[in-house]
């Protein structure tokens, strides 16, 4: 059997064309992939970025509760000279530790402790499951010997202690015995500067990290170590806490590629782990250095997320057998239209194989005979449809990443800026004012009897009435202005333009008065009740914690006093 001209050259361009077809379609498969691991890769970096941002807000929350405790007057009179008040102010300063822990599930215990008597401890209000329970009488323990308190005690006014990641042993720890825990604590000074006691508040670690995982999608994985490598929270619970049981299970080891973060020499990592533990099933991991926000070193600590590499992969699976099928495709319509024009077959063939040679995310197939109505067409279309499965998914990465930035920037509740962005935007409008010489004002927001709502018709109502809070106060404030909620029912709001007392004063109140329509819940009318501080720039500081702290401050004289009502911070 002869073999004609036509037979061997459509043989010849169907082999070619199969080969060419294969070789781009691998290239292709393999640019694909190696952009969705970088994709994975970027979208893990940013997701322990947002991880770490939430971690350090946590922290910020919990010192600021630290240091309006230790400033607050019934601290002091508590641990001066005894007087007949003090068992009432005891009790006040018990309820409202109950309300800061009712706010804060992550919270195990808050506690004052005096410098005299060994460190005796004043008030104690400890978690015990949903119960909340406060420490009287001979169940009070002297702590003095305990480093939180001893450091605490030498540090200056407005400090934040933070102590090393540890199982909790303490003696009727209730909840927190036993369990994963960071202390936090600031000492309780006077006006003569002498320091009198500290407070102390014990976080849930496992409890908080829960809640932060609970945001990641399913196949993250969250690895937490202290300063030395030793797992604090890894997905194997066996793993973590090996010191406290006299072994060591370190970061260094399972994952040989962060040693040079544990030795300091770099801040962050990201890389494939597929030896040693991981080798059957490899993973793509970042770490990040979590810097300690405290004097205390050993608060120092290391934060990391991975994902299984074969669950990034899979992801390619479907776009390899579209490649496949159209590079058959390719192969059987060369052969068979190198048969009768093996030049008219030969020329798209090799447009096609250029453009796709070319093909990048950000360069699309170009030139594709899109229109033809033959097999040529068909396979055109066929590799325009792979485009759009690629630019597709990279969409879908990008559409997540933005969301996690979003959640690191706003209330998941309301919807409103967080403080990290609302102290981003009164840092920008302080550069402006300072510029231009002019005035901007911060209004500190807080609900009257906002506990009562929660404990007579629960947290859903609780939650409820701080949307209505947050829609009331978008309504009656300008587009300019940023209304932001800074945790609990502590709102805040931002007037950057020219204003004047006495227009801050009609604001404040309508927004006061914009309380009163009427709120139901369930069927039942609940009356929500604002307390209002207002602090100016440049009249009471020229920085951000100046103005926040100077409104906070205003806004708890006007609660003493009177409730649903406003007032300004004197000028200092």
């Amino acid at each position: 059997m002869k073999w004609g001209l036509a037979t061997r050259l459509g043989s010849v361009l169907a082999l070619v064309s199969l080969l060419m077809a294969g070789m781009t379609g691998l290239y292709a498969f393999q640019v694909a992939r190696d952009l969705l691991v970088q994709a994975t890769k970027d979208e893990l970096m940013t997701a322990t970025q947002v991880v770490g941002r939430r971690i350090r807000d946590v922290h910020l929350d919990a010192s600021r509760d630290l240091h309006m405790l230790s400033r607050h007057p019934a601290s002091l009179a508590l641990l001066q000279n005894p007087s007949p008040q003090q068992a009432t102010q005891a009790d006040q300063l018990a309820t409202l530790f109950e309300l800061i822990m009712a706010a804060n599930p992550g919270y195990f215990q808050i506690r004052l402790i005096s410098a005299s008597d060994s460190g005796l401890e004043r008030v104690r209000v400890d978690r015990d499951g949903q119960q909340l329970l406060r420490i009287e009488g001979d169940d009070l323990q002297e702590k003095g010997h305990y480093p939180y308190v001893s450091d605490t005690l030498q540090m200056p006014a407005g400090s934040t202690y933070q102590s090393r990641t540890v199982i909790n042993h303490e003696r009727g720890a209730h909840a927190g015995l036993g369990q994963p825990t960071v202390l936090l604590a600031s000492p309780v000074v006077n006006a003569r500067g002498q320091t009198l006691g500290v407070i102390v508040i014990n976080i849930d670690l496992k409890g908080a990290f829960s809640r932060l995982a609970a945001d990641l999608p399913a196949e993250f994985q969250l690895y937490l170590a202290n300063r030395d490598g030793d797992f604090l929270i890894h997905p194997d619970n066996t793993r973590t806490f090996g010191f406290d049981t006299g072994r060591r299970v370190l970061l260094q080891d399972e994952f040989p590629a962060t040693r040079d973060l544990v030795a300091r020499r770099v801040d962050q990592l990201v890389f494939e782990a597929d030896s040693g533990e991981h080798a059957t099933e490899p993973v793509i991991a970042t770490f990040t250095a979590n810097r300690a926000r405290s004097d205390n070193p050993d608060a120092a600590g290391f934060l990391g997320l991975a994902q299984p590499r074969s669950n990034v992969l899979q992801r390619s699976h479907a776009l390899g057998l579209t490649i496949l099928q159209i590079a058959s495709v390719l192969g059987l319509v060369g052969f068979a239209l190198a048969l009768l024009l093996a030049r008219w077959v030969t020329r798209p063939l090799n447009t096609m194989s250029n453009a796709v040679a070319r093909f990048s995310i950000g360069h699309p197939i170009l030139g594709l005979p899109l229109t033809r109505q033959d097999e040529i067409g068909q396979l055109a279309r066929s590799f325009e449809q792979m485009q759009q499965q690629i630019h597709q998914q990279f969409t879908e990465l990008q559409a997540n990443r933005q969301e996690l930035e979003h959640l690191a920037r706003h209330d998941p509740l309301t919807g409103l800026p967080n403080r990290r962005l609302f102290i981003e935007r009164l840092d920008n409008a302080l550069a402006r004012a300072k510029r231009t010489q002019t005035q901007l004002a911060v209004m500190f927001i807080d609900m009257d009897h906002f506990k009562a709502i929660n404990d007579q018709w629960g947290h859903e109502a609780g939650d409820a009435a701080l949307q209505w809070v947050a829609q009331r106060l978008l309504e009656h404030t300008r587009e300019t202005d940023t209304v932001a909620r800074l945790g609990g029912d502590e709102f805040v709001v931002l007037l950057d333009n020219q204003v004047q007392a006495e227009q801050l004063a009609l604001v404040a109140q309508k927004l006061i008065d914009s309380m009163r329509e009427p709120w139901f819940f369930n069927g039942h009318l609940c009356q929500i009740q604002l307390s209002m501080g207002i602090s100016l720039y440049p009249q009471n500081g020229d920085t951000a914690d100046a103005l926040l702290n100077s409104a906070d401050n205003a806004m708890y004289r006007v609660k003493t006093a009177s409730r649903n009502n406003f007032g300004f911070a004197p000028e200092g």
